[in-house]
């Protein structure tokens, strides 16, 4: 049995967690973003696209559909939750109150599970506003006045809600093992969320988001309603045209059998067992149990003989002896400065495997290197970028750095300069070869991401204090060129990437982004 002490530190800890993110402008963010996403996953019957398709027929706008339709896009509010809550941990590192923590009786256990609850009644608020947003929908998508609350609203507490759970625990997971690893953190569970999605759609005891569940039965429906079904099905954002030229199929709603309840509270079981098991690894704060990173010494840097006996300090010099001072600035040796912090520390596999990809980008097929070689190339680049708007409030030297001369004039411009000879040198063999194969569209697309890509990490890193933001957008834009998405292509190779003019786009959203670094940083320097 839990002690009166277990459960009063496990509910303190929830309760001023959760206080202190319904403080934080994030938790409105996210809050805007989820009306923003159900009322773009609930569309009218004539918009043009669907979330759930069904071929040649679609369905009809009662409560059943629109509740089953909204707990089916679990997988996107998963992508957002966790981003959400993955950082309970780490603010407390950062602050200092894990140190606090540390030295009183709550254990490794008791600590964890008060963030999960934490975690879980933030995603509980954001499914709040889902469900009202649902009920908001229906009245104003419906076609039907007939409003059924069980239709409606079970889904999202049998699908949506366990998957919140799931989400909570997995990001306190994240966020209690990964230390400083962060960015490695965001950009992994992309790929994470990718493989829960994909073998969801395998086996019900495999859908951890109920979405295949779901799908199931629908299609069990609509094949025993209507025999002249075409077989299609499809979840996602699907470009559909002509909306409301299929024929309609009445959905009444999901069986809610025995199994499929007992399997999402299982899941929720091995959620929590998951945090139980990630309690053996937490360090719980204790610096002296984690082991010192052993950095390498930077590039570009003299070394300098250390002082000993045998080196004779000289004799003090009198001020007036010294030579007078000369305001001198070179931009060249403070970009040069930028690139030594953002190589600082490198890790001998990370250089390997740079080099590597530049080489295969030299060596392999054009339309390979440059649709596969360049984007991973620079992806394999990301935890440098991303810390390039932030890394002065995150090392707490702002108060240094902004007191310097002329900081908007000169540092944040040499930060962008630096960043953009990387991304430039990194794809110099990939515009070479465009450019002798006469593509000057590609080349000149490249030239516009090496822009956009460094002033959206410094925009994105001064406006949110972070790197989340720009690791997160990145990681998505570099899968959607491996996946032929016209819509991500910086490299301009994919089929109607130059049709569309996107090179033009993104030098134009280059140049906005640079503006408002710049308005950032101002105020920035101001306030410090």
């Amino acid at each position: 049995m839990f002690s009166e002490y277990t459960i009063r530190s496990i509910t303190h800890i929830a309760r001023a967690d959760f206080l202190q993110r319904l403080r934080s402008y994030y938790f409105l963010i996210s809050v805007g973003v989820c009306v923003f996403v159900i009322y773009s996953f609930v569309p009218a019957v004539d918009a043009g696209y669907t979330i759930v398709s069904l071929g040649n027929y679609r369905g009809f706008y009662n409560a059943a559909w629109i509740g089953t339709m909204v707990s089916m896009c679990s997988p996107f509010f998963a992508l957002i939750g966790f981003y959400i809550t993955n950082n309970a941990v780490k603010r407390d590192r950062d602050t200092g109150v894990g140190q606090i923590i540390a030295t009183t009786r709550v254990t490794r256990i008791q600590y964890l599970t008060g963030k999960l609850f934490s975690n879980f009644a933030v995603l509980l608020v954001m499914l709040l506003v889902i469900t009202a947003m649902t009920i908001v929908m229906f009245m104003v998508r419906g076609e039907t006045s007939h409003l059924e609350w069980g239709k409606l609203l079970l889904p999202l507490l049998i699908m949506t809600l366990p998957a919140m759970f799931i989400i909570a625990a997995l990001a306190l997971v994240f966020d209690a093992l990964c230390g400083n690893a962060r960015g490695l953190a965001n950009i992994l569970y992309f790929f994470v969320w990718i493989f829960l999605v994909s073998i969801g759609m395998v086996a019900p005891a495999t859908d951890v988001f109920g979405v295949n569940t779901s799908a199931m039965q629908i299609k069990q429906a609509v094949a025993v309603l209507h025999p002249d079904w075409n077989g299609s099905f499809g979840t996602g954002i699907i470009i559909t045209g002509a909306a409301g030229a299929g024929r309609v199929f009445t959905w009444e709603g999901m069986n809610w059998t025995l199994p499929v309840i007992l399997l999402r509270i299982a899941w929720m079981g091995a959620a929590f067992g998951m945090v139980l098991l990630a309690s053996l690894r937490f360090d719980r704060f204790d610096k002296t149990a984690t082991v010192e990173r052993q950095w390498r010494k930077p590039l570009f840097t003299k070394e300098t003989a250390p002082l000993s006996p045998d080196n004779p300090v000289l004799p003090g010099i009198r001020y007036r002896d010294l030579p007078p001072a000369e305001a001198r600035f070179s931009f060249f040796s403070l970009v040069k400065a930028e690139l030594q912090l953002m190589l600082l520390g490198r890790r001998r596999y990370w250089m390997a495997l740079t080099a590597g990809l530049f080489v295969a980008t030299l060596v392999a097929p054009l339309g390979l290197a440059c649709r596969f070689g360049l984007p991973l190339l620079w992806l394999l680049q990301i935890l440098i970028l991303s810390k390039l708007g932030c890394r002065e409030l995150e090392n707490r030297c702002d108060g240094y750095i902004f007191a310097a001369a002329f900081p908007l004039l000169r540092q944040l411009p040499a930060t962008l300069s630096a960043a953009v000879l990387v991304l430039l040198s990194l794809a110099t063999p990939v515009m070479l070869r465009e450019v002798l194969s006469g593509n000057f569209y590609s080349f000149l697309a490249i030239d516009a991401a090496a822009l956009f890509i460094p002033a959206l990490a410094v925009a994105s890193g001064i406006f949110s204090g972070g790197s989340k933001i720009f690791e997160v957008v990145f990681t998505i834009m570099v899968y959607g060129i491996l996946n032929g998405t016209p819509f991500f292509d910086f490299t301009g190779t994919l089929p109607g990437s130059k049709e569309s003019g996107l090179a033009g786009y993104m030098a134009a959203a280059a140049l906005v982004l640079i503006i408002m670094a710049f308005i950032g940083r101002r105020r920035q320097v101001s306030c410090s």
